[in-house]
């Protein structure tokens, strides 16, 4: 497959002076944008970047961030996008672990890269998107420096273009390695799966650094397009701007939905010209769905993928998005959809058998999307790859149609007395009390059972909810093991730039003590 940013440059020469990515601070044309990109691959090239060489980047998005992305792949080397909320210490470990020749990052993380340069040595050069110092090259400084022509570097399907770490809610991060032909294959299958027209406003919430962040990014560009990007998601902001910009399409995380749907004037704005909301990277309760699809009146699409490791693995198309609708619609309303194209997609028992329908087993997946490996880890490799199958260890069902059913993640699953309970089920039936904003459920440890259902839960503004509320809720709609032992009220629940919740924060005050994890 061409790679993402040959295309880029191809699709420059045809819509020239259209806006190409549209920022909280300026405006890039295409033909623009093409020749910065230019510019800023010869002069990587000339800073000692070869082909192959690691690149970091820690910013927040911003044109800078995107043109810095294409820029690295154009010159021959590989993209390293870094988590701009990460503390010193685990950017250190990253960057340890994937050797950059070069880093850059927004102004208000130079302290950091300067703690950080002085233990990871194979940094030599340090770029700001802001005013050189004594240590740090300007961005524009550097462009300035690159000539417009198209680098003379031979980019093949098979070269390493990205290494996208996972999240870390679970653990360590582990660099998973993208080629030329995966980041063009899961380009590829987002253009079938949720189409793309050169006349689009397309506003993206996903962090660039995240895979559903870049993905959707690359999608518009290769289709002519126009991006919409704010360094920050601000709820009233954001409204406004679909308002105000004429937005045609957009990506939100549940999370940002929730915070849309408060928003001050949400019901006076005239959303009109919006045909399309993608969302992803975390359910939605049905509840919060049907008032998103009240508000904005437009079509609905959830995404669900492997995350880093796989790229999109099943899509709930528009059409299913039906409330009000039959017993079997209201149902896929909870359903993340079927495989996407291009994709294979089972659910398998743990003798890796396929499950019957209803039967909660481990989603796998094989197709052009997938990773090649873990960067420098081959025995975790052998250990989500086998035989060309991706495990990524999300547990659902599957029903008669080949819709799939999220249960929950393998690694968040509790077993309680014997008897395996699913999170997220959990969540989504506390979610649905009028109340409740947003809930997070762990497993605890327990004398008797092992472990234990903990429900920590955020309420709505100026509501207040007991235990004993929550208790009686959830006996009407859980089984009794499943009902949480324990409740706990905060004020916000922790996540990462990606909007996931870090259910590794929320148990650690629990399990620090207990001398044991499970």
């Amino acid at each position: 497959m061409i790679p993402i940013t040959t295309l880029v440059h191809e699709v420059a020469r045809v819509f020239g002076p259209k806006p190409a990515i549209i920022s909280d601070r300026w405006t890039v044309s295409y033909e623009e944008l093409d020749e910065r990109i230019n510019r800023l691959a010869n002069a990587y090239r000339e800073l000692g970047l070869q082909h192959g060489d690691r690149f970091a980047v820690m910013a927040t998005d911003s044109i800078e961030h995107i043109e810095t992305a294409l820029a690295i792949c154009r010159a021959g080397g590989v993209y390293v996008p870094l988590n701009y909320r990460l503390r010193e210490e685990e950017v250190g470990y990253l960057l340890s672990d994937s050797d950059p020749v070069l880093l850059a990052v927004d102004p208000d993380y130079l302290d950091i890269a300067r703690a950080v340069r002085q233990k990871v040595t194979s940094v030599e050069h340090v770029v700001v998107f802001g005013a050189a110092s004594d240590d740090a090259l300007a961005h524009d400084d550097v462009m300035s420096r690159g000539v417009t022509t198209y680098p003379s570097v031979e980019l093949h399907p098979d070269d390493v273009v990205q290494i996208q770490y996972s999240s870390g809610t679970t653990g360590l991060p582990k660099g998973a390695v993208l080629t030329h032909h995966t980041l063009s294959s899961r380009t590829a299958i987002g253009l079938v799966e949720s189409g793309r027209f050169a006349s689009d406003i397309s506003f993206n919430n996903a962090p660039f650094f995240h895979v559903a962040g870049s993905q959707l990014d690359y999608s518009v560009l290769v289709k002519g397009g126009t991006i919409l990007r704010h360094r920050q998601f601000d709820a009233e902001r954001a409204a406004h701007a679909l308002q105000d910009l004429g937005v045609t399409s957009a990506f939100f995380v549940p999370s940002m939905i929730n915070a849309l749907l408060q928003a001050s004037e949400i019901s006076s704005l005239d959303f009109s010209k919006l045909r399309l909301i993608e969302y992803g990277a975390a359910p939605m309760p049905q509840a919060q769905l049907r008032a998103a699809i009240d508000v904005f009146g437009c079509s609905f699409v959830q995404l669900f993928g492997a995350g880093t490791e796989g790229g999109m693995q099943a899509i709930l198309p528009a059409e299913d998005h039906i409330v009000g609708g039959t017993d079997v619609q209201t149902r896929r309303l909870s359903s993340i959809g079927r495989p996407t194209s291009f994709t294979e997609v089972r659910v398998i028992s743990e003798d890796g058998t396929p499950v019957s329908p209803g039967e909660i087993g481990e989603i796998i997946s094989r197709g052009p999307a997938n990773m090649r490996e873990y960067w420098g880890k081959p025995e975790a490799t052998a250990e989500t790859l086998r035989d060309g199958w991706l495990h990524a260890g999300d547990m659902a069902t599957v029903d008669e149609d080949g819709y799939l059913y999220l249960v929950d993640r393998k690694k968040d699953m509790i077993i309680r007395g014997g008897e395996n309970i699913y999170p997220t089920e959990i969540e989504l039936a506390l979610c649905e009390h009028p109340r409740v904003l947003e809930a997070a459920v762990i497993g605890v440890p327990d004398d008797h059972w092992g472990e234990n259902v903990h429900a920590i839960i955020v309420t709505r503004p100026d509501e207040t909810l007991t235990s004993d509320d929550v208790i009686e809720f959830c006996r009407e709609r859980l089984a009794s093991y499943k009902k949480p032992a324990t409740i706990e009220f905060v004020d916000a629940l922790p996540r990462n730039a990606s909007g996931k919740i870090l259910k590794r924060e929320l148990r650690e005050p629990y399990w620090k003590d207990a001398g044991r994890s499970i």
